[in-house]
């Protein structure tokens, strides 16, 4: 059985490591769309979400602050990816949507994520995801309880 100091070095190395990559990956990956990781969760609730969804329910669905959202909104539509629902030019609650260009790169990111799962999870059995996942709650959890004292 591994020491408590060696269960935490490993434990936050991994997790370090494995955020890094996926930031790294994600960026990669999404520079073609002239987009980067931190754009991904919105457009990923907003194509869940074809009604729309305001700035309020974006933060809460992609767990960040609505200053957060405000700036990454910003600039997804910019890029013409997102627009607001309602086009009589009141922001107060409206929702954001995916234009037709954010559909389609939508369409496009589904596919090259699709890919890089299916390399990184060959050979893991679904049993084996189910029983990662429900310790990853477990971590998660017990990390959350620890930081909120």
């Amino acid at each position: 059985m591994l020491s408590y100091d060696d269960r935490f070095l490993r434990f936050s190395f991994a997790i370090d490591q494995i955020a890094k990559n996926l930031q790294k990956i994600k960026n990669e990956k999404l520079s073609r769309f002239g987009l980067r990781s931190m754009h991904l969760m919105c457009l990923f609730q907003l194509d869940k979400n074809p009604d729309g969804l305001t700035g309020t329910e974006l933060a809460r669905r992609c767990q960040v602050d609505k200053a957060f959202v405000s700036r990454v909104t910003g600039d997804l539509c910019q890029a013409e990816y997102v627009s607001y629902s309602n086009k009589d030019g009141s922001h107060y609650n409206n929702k954001f949507v995916l234009t037709e260009a954010g559909k389609a790169a939508m369409s496009q990111i589904r596919v090259i994520l699709e890919d890089a799962v299916e390399q990184v999870t060959a050979g893991i059995s679904a049993d084996e995801f189910t029983q990662f996942y429900r310790i990853l709650a477990q971590l998660d959890t017990g990390l959350c309880q620890i930081s909120e004292t």
